[in-house]
């Protein structure tokens, strides 16, 4: 597990969790709803630092600052103030302002770590290689924070000219395996900028070949891959380029700088590196740390490394496509997008950005925009499948399933020879048609997803179970169910396909046996408690039914499940009221 000792207080600290409401408006006031300003004007100096956490806590760091800043006004001397404003200021990515605030912090302060690596990007944005380095002179503890700071000192050593210390001290890092693979990228990026592809080839191999790195280290990981076949190119190594092509688009086939890239290889084009500066390649470091925090859960630890990153070099797309996931983990789908709209039409990440800006304003319930911002994206790249299937995703969301169907019928018109990547495409058009009343259609698809890959649980499941509900091919159908809970044995929606499915053919206690298990994965979902309530009865065991769909109603169902389910309680299991499916 990575250590993380500069930016856990500022992960710590804006993560502060106080059980302490905001000052609520006495009911007077409420047709006045006051800005943000005037609440922090108001507040005093416990409001303002009670609401400073609360902000913090729900990743609001743009609020969380407003009241420290408030807070410092009615307490200017207060050091845990300072330094929590100071942090604050960081995360949300005003590093200019941090270093100000930094300089009225003690220096034994319990921040000071935190302090002196702000204080060093600040200076390799000045290009002040000297003061960068001489400031995280003293030694780190932990692999991750001993790493960080000797590749910026390599960076800033390369940045006042003196590329063979750069190279010397970056080589001599030491640590663990993940630690290696961002040594030997790093060792290889300060050759190449230097002119030396041929020493920062084997650097850049070293890198990509623990490929069980590449799930902590996956952006990194492709960069490097993306770093050595430019190298290679460099030095007219094609063959060999195009073989680390081949070998990338094995592990992320749809990485977006793979579309220039092949055009190049194509052309036999030289690829220039993308770090060629010392600024960048410092802000690599803090982007490389980042993302592979970020995948580990630790957003708030990200979200610190990435404004770093941003501050060193702004404009850097990978960085800011890295921040925006981060405001999306953290549900802040506007701040996202705020970075999202940085991102040029000229850069490779330019269409991904937006294919996310459209799902954020689904999730602002800015429907039309969502929708438009997508077609908009289909009609300028009518062959781009992920277009289609994005919006055909929002309009099956809010159950247009016609659109939708429309939409993937479309799509697949776009596929010469389906391949094993499409199958989703097929399951959702399969979907899509089955809801629209379309089974000959909808059974096609899913026959065709499971063609192209055998062994979907979900298609299995829905395949199988549709079967089943209409009273068809009932062998096949629940061999398809079994292998599907073979294939996601802790899927409680599957699970209970499985179970419905002998209800259905009349296995009561067999379906009792199964709808149990799911109800214990999903224990408040009310269609499992319905199904498990009729299989109880059917088994005879009507007081522990009664009790099943008594508990489906405590878990608020759809107006027509709690409809049939209040008949059962008042006349028992009929075989006309049959209840909803669930296949998924």
């Amino acid at each position: 597990m990575m250590q993380t000792r500069h930016l856990l207080s500022l992960a710590t600290g804006l993560s502060a969790l106080l059980a302490v409401p905001l000052p609520v408006l006495a009911a007077a006031d409420a047709q006045a709803v006051p800005t943000l300003v005037e609440l922090v004007k108001e507040t005093s100096l416990s409001g303002s630092y009670l609401a400073a956490q609360i902000a913090a806590k729900d990743n609001d760091d743009e609020a969380a600052v407003a009241y420290y800043k408030r807070s410092l006004e009615l307490d200017p001397k207060n050091t845990d103030l300072l330094r929590l404003y100071f942090l604050a200021l960081t995360a949300n990515g005003r590093i200019g302002d941090a270093v100000a605030v930094a300089r009225s912090i003690p220096a034994d302060d319990e921040q000071t770590a935190v302090v002196n690596l702000v204080y060093a990007v600040d200076a390799l944005k000045r290009k002040d290689w000297k003061a960068a380095e001489a400031v995280l002179k003293q030694s780190a503890s932990g692999d991750l924070d001993q790493m960080v700071e000797q590749l910026v000192v390599a960076w800033a050593a390369y940045g006042s000219g003196d590329t063979s210390r750069a190279i010397s001290v970056a080589t001599a890092i030491a640590g663990p395996d993940w630690v290696q693979v961002i040594r030997n990228y790093h060792s290889g990026l300060i050759n190449a900028a230097a002119g030396n592809d041929r020493a920062a080839i084997p650097l850049l191999f070293a890198a990509i070949e623990n490929q069980d790195a590449a799930a902590v280290l996956s952006e990194t990981y492709m960069r490097a891959v993306e770093e050595l076949i430019a190298a290679h190119t460099r030095l007219g190594e094609f063959d060999k380029a195009n073989l680390v092509f081949a070998n990338g688009r094995k592990l992320l086939a749809s990485y977006p700088p793979f579309v220039s890239i092949g055009k190049a290889l194509e052309a036999k084009q030289a690829i220039a590196s993308h770090i060629d500066t010392a600024q960048k390649g410092a802000s690599e470091v803090f982007y490389n740390v980042g993302t592979a925090i970020s995948r580990q859960g630790g957003t708030p630890f990200a979200q610190g490394y990435l404004q770093l990153a941003d501050h060193i070099e702004k404009g850097n797309d990978v960085v800011i496509m890295a921040l925006a996931g981060v405001f999306e983990t953290q549900k802040r789908h506007d701040r996202a997008n705020a970075y999202y709209d940085q991102i040029p039409d000229s850069s490779a990440f330019f269409r991904r950005a937006e294919l996310e800006h459209a799902l954020n304003f689904n999730e602002l319930k800015k429907v039309d925009e969502a929708k438009a911002r997508l077609q908009k994206l289909i009609d300028s790249d009518p062959e781009d499948l992920l277009a289609y299937t994005t919006l055909g995703g929002v309009l099956s969301q809010h159950e247009e399933y016609g659109e939708a169907a429309a939409i993937y019928d479309l799509a697949a018109s776009k596929i010469a020879k389906p391949e094993v990547q499409h199958w989703n495409l097929f399951y959702r058009r399969g979907i899509a048609h089955e809801r629209i009343k379309q089974w000959d259609k909808a059974e096609a698809n899913f026959r065709k997803a499971l063609e192209l890959s055998p062994d979907q649980a979900d298609v299995l499941n829905y395949l199988g179970y549709s079967w089943i509900d209409k009273g068809i091919n009932l062998e096949e159908g629940l061999a398809m169910i079994r292998k599907a809970v073979e294939l996601s044995p802790r899927k409680g929606y599957i699970i209970d396909s499985l179970g419905w499915a002998y209800f259905k053919v009349g296995r009561f206690e067999e379906a009792v046996t199964e709808l149990e298990r799911a109800v214990d994965i999903l224990p408040q979902d009310p269609v499992l408690n319905d199904h498990l309530g009729d299989a109880y009865w059917k088994a005879g065991r009507k007081l522990e039914a009664t009790f099943q769909w008594n508990h489906a109603l405590i878990s608020k169902p759809e107006a027509d499940v709690e409809a049939r389910i209040r008949l059962k309680l008042v006349k028992g299991y009929v075989e006309e009221v049959t209840p909803t499916a669930t296949a998924q």
